[in-house]
C-alpha cells in the first residue's frame, strides 16, 4: 500500500520540484504550439509562442526545459543476445585537459625517439590513417614489411611506456 502511494506521487508531482508558474508556462506553450503549427503549417520559433503567451523568451526556454521528459540513466537503450546497453553505457566522460596534455607530451617524446622512417610509418598509420598498402606504395617497400615494421615499434613503443 505504502509502495503504491510513493509511486503514483512521484508520478504525480515528479521527481524535481517544478513551480506551478513554470508547469503553467510550459502547458501554454505546449497549446499555443500545437494552434501555430495547425494555422501555419510550420513549426513556431520560441519568439513566436512567447509573444502569445505574454512571456520572455528566457521563462519560455526555463518552462520549456522544466517540463521536459526526464530519463532514468538505467534505460535500457538495446537488448542483444542476453546483454543490453544502458543509456550511462553511451554517455562519454569529459576529457581530462592535463591527463590530455601529459599523453601529447608523452607521445611527442616517444615518436621523437624513433628513427625518422619509423616515424614516418607511425604519423602516416595513425595519423594518416593509411592502409599498410598504401604506405608500402609510399615508402618504396612492400605490404609484408609494413606489418612487420609496424608491429615492431608498437613492441617497443610499449615497451617504453611500461
Amino acid at each position: 500500500m505504502i509502495t503504491g502511494e510513493i509511486k503514483r506521487y512521484l508520478r504525480d508531482q515528479g521527481m524535481i520540484k517544478v513551480s506551478r508558474s513554470l508547469k503553467e508556462i510550459n502547458a501554454k506553450a505546449y497549446r499555443v504550439h500545437e494552434a501555430l503549427f495547425a494555422e501555419r503549417g510550420r513549426e513556431p520559433g520560441l519568439e513566436e509562442i512567447a509573444e502569445k503567451i505574454a512571456v520572455t523568451r528566457e521563462e519560455l526556454v526555463m518552462a520549456m526545459e522544466a517540463g521536459a521528459q526526464i530519463e532514468s540513466l538505467q534505460k535500457m537503450i538495446y537488448q542483444g543476445d542476453g546483454s543490453g546497453i544502458v543509456l550511462e553505457d553511451k554517455i562519454e566522460e569529459p576529457e581530462n585537459g592535463q591527463e590530455s596534455l601529459l599523453n601529447k607530451m608523452l607521445l611527442e617524446q616517444l615518436l621523437g625517439s624513433l628513427e625518422a622512417k619509423e616515424r614516418e610509418l607511425i604519423y602516416l598509420r595513425f595519423f594518416q590513417e593509411k592502409t599498410q598498402m598504401q604506405i608500402a606504395g609510399e615508402l618504396g617497400i612492400s605490404q609484408v614489411q609494413v606489418s612487420r615494421m609496424e608491429k615492431k615499434i608498437l613492441k617497443v613503443l610499449r615497451e617504453r611506456i611500461d
